[in-house]
């Protein structure tokens, strides 16, 4: 679900990024660096009315792994999300992710777009150098994180249970994505397009499932 940031007269200012509400008791979860530089309130829209918003609080967050957890008691869920134990992340299974990374604003207008994506876990990866804590077993995931993604839920697209958040993308490229050349009539190639496609990075579950594990301690 999108993350907006709200303005003093309850209008929304921007649109921030995606989250998902998961967890028992159930919270919102969502990528730190979502929520952290905007100093007013917060809120979410669901679908199919944007136009209502649920007032979204933080109530716990780590810098570290780069997670928040967030409450929207305004809005409840019938089932949410729930968290994966770390031996049910699979490299060969369908992994899902729901985000708002083709949300476009138009001056004033924000037209919230949300996306599916279908891939897998390609694999898992020890990022402490770029990503510190959050880089401790991080997923490599088959499809790219658009702007907007960040804070997004994978799941298995089995059985729907939270692998990981979406945080990033890796610095290099699945190549090549697509490749158009002309070529002139005597077999001369003058032009090559390369459409390339970055791979998206998710901290694991295991980190969601200690962050909350912080909130039930507190």
């Amino acid at each position: 679900m999108p993350i907006v940031a709200v303005r003093a007269d309850g209008a929304i200012a921007q649109f921030l990024g995606t989250g998902a509400i998961a967890g028992n008791p159930p919270r919102l979860v969502t990528a730190y660096h979502v929520v952290r530089d905007w100093p007013g309130a917060l809120a979410i829209s669901v679908l199919p009315d944007y136009d209502r918003l649920y007032e979204a609080k933080v109530v716990r967050t780590n810098p570290d792994t780069d997670l928040a957890l967030l409450d929207v008691s305004g809005y409840q869920v019938p089932n949410p999300i729930q968290l994966a134990e770390d031996d049910e992340i699979r490299t060969n299974v369908q992994a899902i992710c729901f985000e708002y990374g083709t949300t476009r604003t138009e001056g004033h207008i924000i037209n919230l777009a949300p996306a599916t994506r279908l891939g897998n876990v390609t694999r898992e990866l020890k990022l402490h150098s770029q990503f510190g804590a959050a880089g401790d077993e991080m997923l490599e995931l088959s499809f790219p994180a658009l702007r907007g993604a960040s804070g997004s839920p994978v799941m298995s697209g089995v059985t729907f249970r939270l692998w990981g958040v979406v945080v990033a993308n890796v610095s290099y490229h699945l190549l090549p994505a697509q490749i158009e050349s002309v070529i002139e009539p005597g077999g001369q190639k003058i032009e090559e397009t390369r459409y390339l496609l970055p791979q998206a990075l998710a901290v694991h579950v295991k980190h969601v499932r200690a962050l909350f594990a912080s909130v039930g301690a507190a």
